[in-house]
């Protein structure tokens, strides 16, 4: 057996999303769009050293290394337990120097998995996803759905948006209620972070609503709401707006 083919056999030979206790990789969802610009790693406690991109390989469906796939720093938040994988930019935009001579990383169509197995994570984690065609339009909450929930109660409130968004952007998402103030509670993602869920601390209550969205929200290709990753700094909506969908609670 080829090396890469082995290497290939080991990471399926681990379940997606295991790995550190607690570890898991976003997006979580069993696809990623071609021009897909983000992986994040999801710890329980952050690493005792910087992730070491030498361990970290994206293998193409017949198990070879995508070459020149990622950036080579990772970048960890404050709290030290999101690390974010960035792909290389240039393969992902149109007509720049690397898109044409290496071409995408991903292409649609394909299979890809992700591997990483740097010792401080106890076990090698894998994630595999299949390609799908790029998305190239900014986040619109105006396609987004609302579910509706009973007055009196406190379960969870949820919206469907028809692509994933960032795995780590459930709190970039709130809830103004019908006293003007922003309702306390537990925001998380499901489905593949397509479904944002908002649990309230206190009863729902009767009336109008409004979800309010942070302008800096964007899905795993980079793109925003105020515009597409490809067309940044073109357009005309600023991206200090934030988004807003209003719903009503009877």
């Amino acid at each position: 057996m080829p090396a890469s083919a082995a290497l290939l056999a080991l990471a399926f030979a681990v379940a997606p999303g295991t790995g550190l206790a607690g570890a898991r990789v976003t997006p979580s969802g069993p696809a990623v769009a071609e021009n897909l610009l983000r992986i994040e790693l999801h710890l329980d406690r952050p690493l005792a050293a910087p992730l070491d991109m030498q361990h970290v390989v994206l293998f193409d469906g017949a198990g070879a290394p995508v070459r020149d796939a990622f950036l080579d720093l990772p970048l960890s938040d404050r709290s030290g337990r999101t690390i974010t994988l960035l792909l290389h930019p240039g393969r992902i935009k149109s007509g720049v120097g690397p898109n044409v001579a290496l071409g995408p990383a991903l292409r649609s169509g394909q299979s890809v998995t992700l591997r990483i197995d740097d010792p401080q994570l106890g076990r090698p984690l894998a994630q595999r996803w299949l390609v799908t065609a790029p998305l190239r339009q900014r986040i619109d909450p105006g396609q987004w759905q609302v579910l509706a929930v009973r007055r009196g109660g406190r379960q969870p409130l949820r919206v469907i948006a028809p692509a994933a968004l960032d795995g780590a952007a459930a709190r970039q998402i709130a809830i103004q209620g019908p006293d003007g103030r922003r309702l306390p509670g537990t925001a998380t993602f499901a489905d593949g972070e397509r479904e944002w869920r908002f649990t309230p601390t206190r009863r729902w209550r009767p009336g109008a609503y409004l979800l309010r969205i942070h302008p800096r929200l964007e899905d795993p290709q980079g793109n925003r709401l105020c515009s597409a990753f490809e067309q940044a700094g073109q357009s005309a909506q600023l991206c200090q707006d934030e988004g807003r969908v209003a719903f009503v609670i009877e």
